[in-house]
Formats: structure tokens, sequence, C-alpha cells
């Protein structure tokens, strides 16, 4: 019987040593064992508020429990959860705990594995696990509060590899994974380089930058910019963004270079005002697969550059949501046949950049009417409100001009 027991107390150790090894362990000694029981109670321990309901990850001190009898030196705390049949328990780590003897404080990372679990808190002592909530959920942060939702879009930002990553933007994230969205708004370039981002929901959140660059994002399908307010105009460049298939410009858009880009079939830039330049091409035949293209452009304001009335010709960028530029002679697309595009009735006015050699502005949108787009017109000054469709090539090749007040004009002017 005492060789039986001491093997027993023996094995006993080693399997403690071996979860303290697994776990990390810390200065309270061996890891406890397992646990529940049903109705498990540790003498001497209340709870005051059993939280049930939902509570938010990413933040310190989310759970928060009160009540008497905890003591740090020997208290574990763990979360539990049901997974295959059996609880599966999680254990909170001491950076991210508080334990004192009336009150249990700790957040959870938005990275961990068991946010769409039920779950509930658990105070581990010895040999046993009490139960310190009732069932609980996870929610989600907001992007406002500086959550970025795709994992792969979050983790370029939280790199520091020279060529893929933001090492700026990585010292901005908080343990619990949220983007601190004050030092967001100081940073001046975002880095997707070969990203396998499938969103860039949160790039909103950085509303001081001037320059994105996203070549060679191999999985990013729509690039939604809307939202992406800054300071200054934003240079977007994206070349070789092998699944990209629509872009939606946004408010503070400048300029915007899409080359190589063979499943882009979308462009809408009508949100982006302070767009002055727009490159969007093939290197291998020169003409992209874009056969949607909106660069109406609402121009109430302050012009900013371009064609400017009294001859003032460049005035410089756009900075105030009263501003306004023209897309200008170094702009320079081309479209696929058979095309669908959207104007504002002024672009079709001032011919801006139509007369130049290297083909730019005006004269990019001539020549896909030339090859059969269709041109809708609305106005510069509501451009909800639609004037009229320029006549096909085949029905009328003097309806657009390069040069010259002659062509057609809508029934239905500004």
């Amino acid at each position: 019987m005492i060789m039986k027991k001491t093997l027993k107390l023996l094995a006993m150790a080693l399997m403690a040593g071996a979860m303290f090894t697994a776990c990390g362990g810390d200065d309270k000694g061996d890891e406890p064992g397992p646990g529940p029981k049903p109705g498990d109670v540790i003498p001497g321990v209340t709870v005051d508020n059993m939280l049930s309901g939902s509570v938010k990850a990413g933040f310190a001190d989310a759970i928060e429990i009160m009540g008497s009898g905890f003591d740090p030196a020997q208290d574990w705390v763990y979360i539990g959860y049901e997974k295959d049949g059996k609880t599966e328990y999680v254990r909170i780590t001491d950076d991210v705990l508080t334990i004192k003897s009336s009150r249990i404080s700790f957040g959870v990372s938005i990275d961990a594995a068991f946010l769409d679990k039920t779950f509930k808190v658990y105070l581990d002592r010895e040999t046993t696990k009490m139960a310190l909530t009732n069932d609980l959920t996870f929610t989600m942060p907001t992007v406002a509060e500086g959550y970025i939702p795709d994992p792969y879009f979050r983790a370029t930002l939280r790199s520091t590899h020279d060529q893929q990553g933001n090492k700026e933007i990585a010292a901005m994230f908080t343990a619990y994974g949220l983007l601190d969205v004050a030092k967001a708004a100081t940073v001046k370039t975002v880095n997707i380089y070969a990203s396998s981002a499938t969103s860039l929901e949160g790039i909103e959140l950085f509303t001081g930058a001037t320059r994105l660059t996203g070549n060679d994002v191999p999985s990013l399908k729509v690039a939604d910019f809307s939202k992406w307010k800054s300071s200054g105009p934003i240079f977007i460049n994206m070349e070789r963004a092998t699944a990209l298939e629509e872009v939606i410009g946004g408010p503070s858009i400048g300029r915007l270079d899409c080359y190589d880009c063979e499943k882009l079939t979308k462009v809408d830039m009508h949100l982006s005002r302070w767009q002055y330049n727009f490159q969007l091409f093939s290197s291998a035949n020169g003409e992209s697969n874009v056969n949607y293209l909106d660069i109406r452009k609402l121009r109430t304001g302050t012009e900013m550059g371009g064609p400017s009335e009294g001859g003032e010709g460049w005035k410089g960028y756009c900075h105030t949501d009263t501003e306004w530029c023209p897309l200008l002679a170094g702009a320079w697309f081309r479209i696929a046949d058979n095309s669908h595009v959207l104007v504002d009735y002024q672009f079709l006015l001032d011919k801006w950049g139509g007369t130049g050699v290297d083909g730019s502005g005006y004269n990019c949108i001539y020549s896909a009417w030339t090859r059969g787009a269709t041109i809708d017109v609305y106005s510069s000054k509501d451009i909800t409100k639609k004037l009229g469709t320029v006549p096909m090539y085949k029905d009328d090749n003097g309806a657009l001009t390069l040069t010259g007040a002659n062509g057609w004009t809508p029934s239905e002017t500004e």
C-alpha cells in the first residue's frame, strides 16, 4: 500500500509539472488540477455580481467580477467553454489579469480563438474550479474603436517586415489587438504590399495619410475607399492587384494608379472631388479591362486646379470639403471597348488635356467613345441629375470633338 501511494503521488506530481510547463507557469507554483464538479465552491469565496449577457473583446478590464475571498497568491482564472462535448479551459495570463481580494478583472484579445463561444469565468484554487459568472458571450469592437476586421489586413498593419509591413503602425496596436485611433491619425503612409487582405475596412482610421502602397495584393476583390477622409489628397498606387475587380473612390483621393489589374472592370470615383490624376492601363497592350467608369465630379465650391475662370490655371491641391480639382492633363487612362462611362457636363466643356499628344484627360474618354463607349452626362452642380447620353460614335462621329465648342449639347443643361 505504501508503494502504491508513493507511485500515485509521483504520477500526480509529474502531471502537474507537465501542465505547468505547457502553460508557461508563474510564481504561484504548479498548475492546478482539472475540474470543476457540479456545484464546486471554494470556501470563503463569494461573488456579488454573477455576470451574464455579453462582454466586448479588445479592452482591458472588460470583465469585472466583484466579491470577496479572492487570493492573488494562489488563485488562477480560466475561461471555460464547451468544445467537442467537453469543457475546454483557457487560462487568463497575468499580463492582462488583475486579482485583488474583492475584485477580479481582465480583458480578452480580439485574436482569441474562442470569441464565438458561450463561456463562463472560473476561479481555480488547488484542485477546485468555481464558476464566477453565468453564461457570457463576446461582442466585437467597432472600427471607430480601433478594430480592423479583416485578419490579413490587420496582420499586415501589425507586421514589422521591411517590405510587407508597417513598423510605425505596428507599434500603435494595444495588447488586446486594437489600433490606437489617435496615433493612427498621425500616420502618413500605409503599406499593404503583398497583403492577403480581402477587405480594407478600417483604412479610414488613418485620417492624416497621404499615400497607400497596394502593389501585388493577391486576394483583394473590392478596394473600397469611400469612407477614407484625410487632411490632404491621398495617392493610391495599386499595381498587379491580381484579384481586384472594383475600386470605389473616396472623398480624399487625389491620385489613383491601377496598372496591370487584369480583373478590374469597375471604377467608381464620383465621391473623389479632390482627384486630379488617374493612371489606368495594362502594360501588355495599353488598354485595361475596365468597362464601367464613373468620373462625375461635383464642381461646387472652389476650384483648386485646371482650366479655371480667368485663366488662373493651377492653384494647388485640395484640403477642404468645399474645394475640388478636375482631372488634369497628366491623367491617362485606357478603358475597354463598349464600356459605360459617367461624366459631368463641365468635363465635356473643359476638354481638359484633350489636345495633349500623350492622349491624356478628355482624350481618353474621346478614344473610348470612338470604340463604342456609352457616355452618360450628369449635371456638374448635382451629379445625381442626368442630363442625357452622348450619341454613339457610329451614329454621329462629330458628337464629341477634341477641340472647339462644336458638338453635342444635352437638351437640359446645368
